[in-house]
């Protein structure tokens, strides 16, 4: 089934996607430096603009552009940051 969620005063907002064989959501982030926490691991692919990612204990904030993945762990707090407004399509495991 469908559900919409937003977060931090509706500048983050995505779609999820969910049945008995996959999750996955599309997003859209307005400008801004935001603060998540992962349950399950995510495994985002930006489809426009960039999104800079700074994961639980790594040391340093990483840019990823148009089409590139990055993983995020389970049970890990992560931030991002972007300057211009960005998609992104996530899927859990």
């Amino acid at each position: 089934m469908f559900k919409l969620r937003k977060y931090h005063g509706d500048r983050v907002q995505s779609l999820t996607y969910t049945d008995d064989k996959q999750e996955f959501s599309v997003g859209i982030i307005a400008p801004g430096e935001y603060e998540f926490g992962a349950i399950k691991k995510e495994i985002t692919t930006v489809t426009s603009g960039e999104i800079s990612v700074w994961i639980e204990g790594k040391e340093r904030w990483l840019t990823y552009h148009k089409f590139e993945t990055f993983e995020i762990p389970s049970h890990t707090n992560f931030k991002f940051k972007v300057s211009e407004v960005s998609t992104y399509i996530c899927y859990y495991e």
